[in-house]
């Protein structure tokens, strides 16, 4: 982990003052005071759709303020733009990537930040590339599109981008979301040397822990105000962040997740045998009926192609993957949806939402029938489902893009989860979200296999993967070297992960 954070007197980067922000109906911001100093990494906490992401797309001049001021290094600034925030050393890691899917990561990398009037030659933004990774420790493909790497690479590469710029204040939005706690440990570390050479870091995150181990200062949201202002790390703990953030206690999903038991005489309703695609190499594994199956590893290791395969993105280069006997369908949203399968992906806004439809029509997408009710009718019924998941919006009719990224997540997890599933294929679903958005969707996804649903949970954080499972199976270099059963042996699985088998 991160040396412990220092306490010390420091100069002020930037200081927001009295920041208020409307979307419409509604409140995203209220009279929000933020200071964020130099050398100091500051997390800024809240519940989904308590205004984080708002607040720092307003410090990066992507969202314009209604009202209050902006300082930047004693300046004070009126409006502030996108270039203009660039040019005061301000970068921005969004939540949702920003990468051009077609180019390869040095491609994205030379394209945001060209240095010169014309791109460089393909070599030189591969060792620009290359020195980045060596540097920080963050692990990136070259030389395919980036619509083939994994989620994680993807983060990690949004990561190196903002570190490109050499910026003197790095707003890190759910950076470590789809990162293991190895790497969401060396991201830390990498915060504190940049903080350490006079820089202001800001890191959004959910992963409390991550707090209490890797930062200076926090500021928690609640609802668009501030309700915990800028203290020391070194005076909360976990519990005292949670309840700022949450109004109650709330304990994390490894510590609450209640596996339902699985009857020995449980029939096997997934059945996966010698899969090959891309990375992915002759992975063989069955799941019943009822049954969680974790899968673990760190994310780039076949992950994705096994994704793309069980939701029927895509066909298998070698092997079957049967449900119920069947084979599974591919290419054909509505056969899987007729077939029972729900799907939870690692990217939401490439393969789940549309972001210009409204959230009705999202919530009504590939299950549309010929006779349809009238829209007020539709949307009433909509909106007590939102109102189930605790989506905070501005009702059924508002579009996706107005949602937070955690609400967004809920949005489809509402619908994939509406009716009894035979198949759940659910990839980093916790992204994003609260503890306590996360700690229901661990318990709506158990209740879905307690009813006879086979799941399959890939995600980045061991430990919910591990509280949530009934076996595990763990992919390194595509291929599966490991599968191990309650109690779970940490360590062998950490091995694993590192490809003994």
């Amino acid at each position: 982990m991160p040396p412990p954070p220092r306490q010390r007197a420091t100069p002020e980067a930037v200081r927001a003052s009295g920041v208020r922000k409307h979307f419409g109906r509604v409140v995203a911001l209220r009279d929000v005071d933020v200071v964020l100093r130099a050398g100091e990494v500051h997390a800024l906490l809240g519940e989904n759709g308590a205004g984080k992401t708002t607040l720092v797309r307003i410090l990066a001049g992507l969202e314009q303020r209604d009202a209050g001021t902006l300082t930047f290094a004693g300046e004070q600034v009126g409006d502030l733009d996108a270039r203009a925030a660039r040019r005061r050393g301000v970068a921005l890691v969004q939540q949702h990537f920003t990468l051009v899917p077609t180019l390869t990561a040095s491609e994205n990398l030379v394209l945001a930040r060209p240095r010169g009037h014309f791109l460089p030659t393909g070599r030189v933004a591969g060792q620009r590339l290359a020195a980045l990774v060596e540097r920080f420790g963050l692990a990136v493909r070259d030389g395919v599109p980036v619509a083939q790497l994994s989620v994680g690479e993807q983060q990690r590469l949004e990561i190196l981008r903002a570190l490109d710029a050499d910026a003197r204040v790095l707003l890190l939005d759910e950076p470590t979301a789809v990162l293991t706690g190895d790497e969401a440990a060396g991201l830390l570390a990498v915060c504190r040397r940049l903080a350490d050479e006079g820089r202001a870091v800001v890191i959004i995150t959910h992963r409390l822990g991550e707090v209490i181990d890797g930062c200076d200062r926090v500021t928690v949201l609640r609802d668009g105000e501030v309700v915990l202002a800028d203290e020391p790390v070194a005076a909360h703990s976990v519990t005292t962040l949670a309840d700022a953030m949450i109004g109650r206690h709330v304990p994390p999903v490894a510590s609450t997740a209640r596996v339902p038991t699985l009857p020995a005489d449980a029939p096997v309703r997934l059945a996966v045998q010698g899969l090959s695609r891309g990375r992915l190499r002759d992975v063989s594994f069955t799941v019943r009926a009822g049954e969680v199956l974790g899968v673990a590893g760190v994310d780039g290791n076949g992950q994705a192609e096994l994704e793309e395969v069980l939701a029927g993105l895509a066909a298998p280069d070698a092997g079957t993957a049967t449900l119920d006997g069947a084979p599974l369908p591919h290419g054909a949203p509505r056969e899987r949806i007729a077939r029972g399968i729900a799907y939870i992906p690692s990217d939401r806004y490439r393969t789940a939402l549309v972001r210009p439809m409204s959230l009705a029509d999202n919530v009504e997408l590939g299950r549309g029938r010929r006779w349809r009710p009238r829209r007020r009718v539709r949307r009433d019924a909509i909106a007590d489902r939102l109102a189930a998941w605790q989506v905070r919006a501005a009702g059924p009719g508002a579009p996706v893009r107005s949602l937070s990224g955690g609400n967004a997540q809920k949005l489809v997890l509402a619908r994939e989860l509406a009716e009894e599933p035979q198949l759940v294929v659910t990839c980093h679903p916790t992204r994003g979200l609260d503890p306590g958005a996360a700690a229901t969707v661990a318990e709506r996804l158990l209740d879905a296999a307690a009813r006879g649903a086979a799941v399959v949970w890939m995600g980045a954080e061991l430990e919910e993967v591990l509280a949530v499972s009934h076996r595990v199976i763990v992919l390194s270099h595509g291929r599966l070297t490991g599968t191990f059963s309650p109690p779970f042996d940490r360590q062998a699985i950490g091995r694993a992960m590192g490809g003994a088998s």
